[in-house]
């Protein structure tokens, strides 16, 4: 009996007989040198009800002086520690939402208006040297607040330690690509403007009037999808780029950190609609791009891609995000929750996470192989004590055509509370010259993964 190897990230192909290896609402983890086996799989987080507000869905999150700013439906709230939301005004229709601020002011962009709430008054930004431009993202540096004006190269500020006061001179344009900016960032200290065909790195020069100016060597000739999908990680930037993959700065390099199987997905999305979000959990560094179609999520640590899904959706519902009250706290893309991403709760908002991994084939060099014997070796007994997971259940499906169809075999107990010892065994299994065993588990249990033992006559794992 030998060991199937885990798979360590998603990576299915178009062409599937070369890669089934999936991960959904699971991602690797490296274990120490002395163990067992090289990785194991932990179940992602779930999403425990935090509170409610408005009438939904949730557009946007931001923390800020204390407080969580949530875009619910067309009204922004505050909402304190004791989850009390305040209702501070009406952004209008959304269209394109982003939030930043400065030291007193929360500013609201509604593409192309913008909003303002400084603690004492909420109004729509409405100086003349303002409302003569469109705005579409908002950023903070060295206490000016920045927006991009969409439909072209040009971006603005405000007036120092201002939100709502502008002079019609304090503007830039990234002239580097004749390309339209789409989105924006700040990053130490640094104005990364992302246009479709190019980035430009701009920073603060501290000259008189508008104090911005491209950087020495600050022209990437890669450009930007999606504004939305740009966010900031672990020291770095990632966004979705013009070429369809997934890039990170490094310095002024745009590194490549997608694999060709995201590439091929994201080929049939609509790009245009992607949104990113990053957060930390127990010392991964995860960047969320959700998609209507499909979720990928990169895990800056193993540098490893998995799928997030909700159950019945296509895509992933916690769509925004912001870390308040030291809570990783989401908001429901269709409904009004706001939910914490919590490593201890095992659904989404009450309902189903299906937990499934899927392992790369069984080869048996075109011949017929007898699979006799398969173990799954995972935590044992964490059975909950009443309820759905009582006796929580993992289900095993098998394909000898490369993922196209599939069988379901019974499934088997992980245990229930206290019960150790139970083994998750399937044996006379058949016989298949190219096999592909695909596991799940939905019950509201902690999931943890460390090996995989499959015994075999004549195939090659």
């Amino acid at each position: 009996m030998a060991s199937l190897q885990l798979p360590i990230h998603s990576y299915q192909l178009r062409s599937k007989q070369a890669s089934s290896a999936r991960l959904l609402n699971c991602y690797a983890e490296a274990t120490p040198g002395d163990a067992k086996a090289p990785v194991l799989l932990n179940r992602a987080p779930g999403v425990s009800v935090w509170t409610t507000v408005g009438d939904g869905p949730i557009h946007a999150l931001h923390a800020a002086h204390g407080y969580l700013y949530a875009v619910s439906n067309t009204k922004l709230y505050r909402i304190d520690s004791a989850k009390t939301a305040t209702l501070l005004g009406d952004i209008g229709t959304v269209a394109s939402i982003d939030i930043s601020s400065n030291t007193d002011t929360v500013v609201v962009v509604n593409e192309p208006a913008a909003y303002y709430w400084d603690g004492a008054t909420f109004g729509t930004i409405s100086d003349a040297d303002f409302t003569a431009r469109d705005a579409g993202d908002v950023e903070f540096i060295d206490n000016y607040l920045l927006f991009r004006e969409p439909d072209s190269g040009r971006f603005f500020g405000s007036d120092l330690n201002s939100a709502t006061a502008y002079d019609a001179l304090d503007f830039a344009t990234a002239e580097g690509y004749a390309d339209d900016l789409v989105g924006m960032k700040t990053d130490h200290r640094q104005v990364l403007l992302f246009g479709a065909e190019s980035v430009e790195i701009w920073e603060n020069i501290g000259s008189t009037g508008f104090p911005f100016e491209r950087a020495v060597n600050g022209l990437i000739e890669i450009g930007c999808l999606a504004g939305r999908s740009i966010a900031k990680i672990d020291n770095s930037v990632m966004w979705f780029a013009s070429d369809y993959t997934i890039r990170r700065l490094e310095g002024i390099t745009p590194v490549r950190v997608s694999t060709h199987a995201v590439e091929q997905s994201l080929v049939d999305t609509t790009a245009e609609d992607a949104k990113a979000y990053t957060y930390s959990q127990d010392g991964h560094f995860f960047y969320v791009l959700v998609l209507p179609e499909i979720t990928w999520v990169y895990d800056a640590v193993t540098k490893e891609w998995h799928e997030r899904q909700t159950y019945g959706s296509d895509t992933y519902l916690p769509g925004s995000h912001a870390r308040a009250f030291t809570l990783e706290l989401v908001g429901n893309s269709t409904t009004n929750e706001i939910g914490q991403l919590d490593n201890e709760v095992y659904a989404e908002w009450g309902d189903v996470q299906r937990m499934e991994w899927t392992y790369q084939p069984v080869y048996s060099e075109g011949r017929t192989a007898i699979h006799d014997r398969l173990e799954v070796i995972l935590e044992k007994g964490v059975g909950l004590t009443t309820g759905q997971g009582s006796d929580p259940q993992i289900m095993l499906d098998y394909s000898d055509d490369g993922g196209m169809t599939w069988e379901t075999l019974p499934t088997r107990s992980i245990g229930a509370i206290g019960k150790y010892e139970t083994r998750a065994v399937w044996t006379s299994l058949g016989s298949s010259k190219n096999r592909v065993y695909r596991m799940a588990i939905s019950d509201p249990v902690k999931v943890t993964v460390t090996d995989t033992l499959l015994e075999v006559r004549g195939g090659r794992l």
